[in-house]
């Protein structure tokens, strides 16, 4: 009976700290799996990359933070052209409506922190404001072999819109520009890679982020693609004073291509210990990427109104475009200097649109003597930065 009586109490007291048991176990398991995740994560950012080391030295990777400046412009431009029948004594005229909203200098100054190849930064504009609005985002990873960008950014700002009938000096000639007072909207959304064939001997972040040192001249073809969506809205208040074809231009755009980069080694002292004491380097980079939009996709809207001005609806097009040709480009220039690191880029973006079917005068309120409607236009960007970094 004793014993039995004793087993029971065993029993009971396992019961008791089973739960504590359990919650141990799957607390060491966790930490376990915890560590395993973070150590994977920690080698991917962190592992030095194969490649030949007479080309290219690597640096041991670790935190850098450091401070930069900018200056920059988006927009957008847009010309609808058209001909007008029977305008004069039976003639026609040609005739093209203009569309323009940019931004002012926008400049920045911000931070700018980095984790092995993951680089992330955050910077406000100063000075006067370049837009009533303006919003980015942007965030890359930055590999010898290969890299992704991603970018968003929203522009609001009074736009530019313009009416050409005949030619200057004509007898009917006709011009007119106006600027709104409201203002329009224009969004933007972009995703790049880009992948380097010679990867061995070429670096090619070495002149925008502080990770690799190309040690001797060299240059590799790069193959790139770019996805991007783009689009401008004006207001229906707006509409009605100006000489829109158009009220609300959508665009998505599936573009790949290649080019060629360089790195041009102009200065060049090795360092003498593992912590890169005495590490001197001076290098160029010139990239240039041409690429093909394959795929091509505009939605254009126009708003009804009535005789008092009042909108009454909608009126949609919707058309694949052909294929257009469109360009990315970026030229910089870095110093490092055991481990402060400096660097001046340039990149510029231009990205054409054009369709010859991107107007349906059945679903819009056009004049019967309007035709041979068409559209080209394009989203273009450039930025002047300086960077400074030092790693830890």
């Amino acid at each position: 009976m004793l014993e039995k009586c004793t087993f029971a109490i065993k029993i009971l007291t396992m019961k008791r700290h089973l739960p504590i048991f359990l919650l141990l176990f799957c607390s060491v398991s966790l930490n376990a799996q915890e560590t395993t995740f973070w150590k994977k994560v920690n080698g991917f950012l962190t592992k030095p990359d194969k490649a030949d080391s007479t080309f290219i030295y690597q640096p041991l990777k670790g935190f850098t933070l450091g401070v930069c400046s900018s200056g920059g412009k988006a927009g957008f431009d847009a010309k609808v052209d058209f001909r007008i029948d029977n305008y004069y004594d039976g003639a026609a005229l040609e005739g093209v409506s203009t569309y323009a909203l940019a931004e002012k200098l926008c400049k920045k100054v911000g931070l700018e922190a980095s984790y092995g190849n993951f680089n992330l930064g955050f910077s406000f504009e100063i000075g006067p404001r370049s837009a009533r609005k303006k919003n980015a985002f942007g965030l890359s990873f930055l590999n010898k072999a290969w890299g992704v960008h991603f970018n968003i950014s929203k522009i609001t700002n009074p736009f530019t819109t313009g009416l050409t009938i005949g030619n200057e000096g004509d007898e009917n000639y006709f011009h007119h520009e106006y600027t709104t007072e409201e203002d329009a909207e224009m969004k933007s959304f972009s995703i790049d890679g880009y992948y380097v064939f010679n990867n061995q001997r070429f670096a090619y972040p070495a002149a925008y982020k502080f990770g690799f040192e190309q040690r001797r001249t060299a240059g590799s073809w790069l193959l790139t693609a770019r996805y991007m969506q783009g689009s401008l809205t004006n207001s229906p208040e707006v509409s009605w004073d100006t000489y829109n074809f158009v009220d609300i231009f959508s665009t998505w755009q599936a573009s790949v291509g290649g080019g060629y980069s360089v790195n041009f080694v102009l200065w060049l002292r090795d360092p003498t210990d593992l912590r890169d004491h005495g590490l001197r380097n001076l290098t160029l980079n010139l990239t240039a990427l041409p690429v093909l939009t394959v795929f091509n996709y505009l939605k254009t809207t126009s708003y009804e109104y009535d005789d008092n001005g009042n909108k009454t609806g909608e009126a949609t097009t919707k058309v694949l475009c052909h294929p257009m040709p469109n360009y990315i480009g970026s030229a910089a220039i870095s110093l490092s200097l055991g481990r402060v690191y400096f660097s001046t880029q340039f990149t510029y973006n231009m990205f054409y649109f054009r369709s010859n079917d991107a107007f349906n005068a059945k679903h819009m309120e056009i004049p019967e003597y309007v035709d041979k409607l068409s559209y080209r236009g394009s989203f273009h960007d450039w930025t002047l930065k300086g960077l400074v970094l030092y790693r830890f």
